[in-house]
């Protein structure tokens, strides 16, 4: 048999990885014909137990005076500091943030990836409620929001005092839009989360093999997404720009994710201080 047009997969993820990812990330890119290659997005029908979205985080940080100010005064979330740790209720998610070593240098506190669900119908009024309380964060080609056509969602980014890269998502496939004005109680829960890794073709396999998560579309070689639509984890490659200023380079720190679903179980990643558990 001839070889001669026969591409591995791992060739092709190579070559469209730079494009290929600008189509998933709604990027104005010459993208056309490497989309209809692509698989498109089918409506999620999620089992109940899994749409209360990631329960917990517990993460690093530094500034936890000014990140209880920022949570608790700028949004309005309940936010508890105490004993080293600063403790913010965020819709249905607890996230916790623990002191990092006090003789960090500013450039290396502790920064991650977190993105809240709100009701798919209310983006725009999500912005304007965002806008109003803190600076909306941009691509170096000005845009403020982005819309996800792969994913078919709509996102904003705004960050902490720490440097978090954070993230309201509107998920149009949920159907799961709300009447009336934007308030603090249409950000549900932490939808998604990301870990940085060296290899994401090898933690996808961890994370498959221990938590039994599947993938939800197909992988890039320096980006995947492995859950459902109410809660995901995301996969970047070490020093992968976030989005969506493009100049902060995805790090690896110590972080433990619990996400809403049965069975019950706990992984630890190889190499890496990460812990993500599954619970009812």
């Amino acid at each position: 048999m001839s070889t001669k047009n026969t591409v591995s997969r791992r060739e092709f993820l190579s070559k469209i990885s730079q494009t290929g990812f600008a189509a998933w990330l709604g990027i104005d890119m010459l993208i056309t014909k490497v989309e209809s290659v692509l698989p498109s997005t089918v409506a999620e029908s999620a089992p109940a137990f899994t749409k209360r979205g990631i329960i917990q985080l517990r993460l690093n940080s530094g500034y936890l005076e000014k990140m209880r100010a920022f949570y608790a005064k700028t949004m309005g979330f309940k936010a508890d500091l105490g004993q080293g740790t600063l403790r913010v209720k965020t819709g249905g998610t607890i996230i916790e943030f623990n002191q990092a070593e006090q003789s960090l240098q500013s450039s290396d506190v502790p920064y991650y990836h977190i993105a809240w669900a709100i009701p798919e119908n209310k983006f725009r009024l999500a912005k304007a409620w965002l806008k109003e309380r803190t600076q909306l964060l941009s691509h170096p080609d000005g845009r403020n929001e982005f819309h996800f056509r792969r994913a078919n969602r709509h996102a904003v980014y705004f960050a902490d005092p720490a440097g978090n890269i954070l993230e309201l998502i509107a998920r149009h496939n949920l159907k799961d839009g709300a009447e009336g004005p934007f308030t603090l109680a249409d950000i549900l829960y932490v939808n998604h989360f990301g870990f940085v890794v060296d290899d994401v073709a090898t933690a996808i396999g961890q994370i498959r093999k221990a938590l039994h998560l599947g993938l939800r579309h197909e992988p890039y070689d320096n980006f995947a997404t492995v859950g459902d639509e109410h809660r995901h984890i995301v996969f970047v490659s070490r020093k992968r720009l976030w989005l969506p200023e493009m100049s902060k380079p995805a790090e690896a720190f110590a972080s433990e994710a619990v996400l809403h679903g049965t069975p019950e179980r706990t992984m630890d990643f190889d190499r890496y201080p990460y812990r993500i558990s599954l619970q009812a």
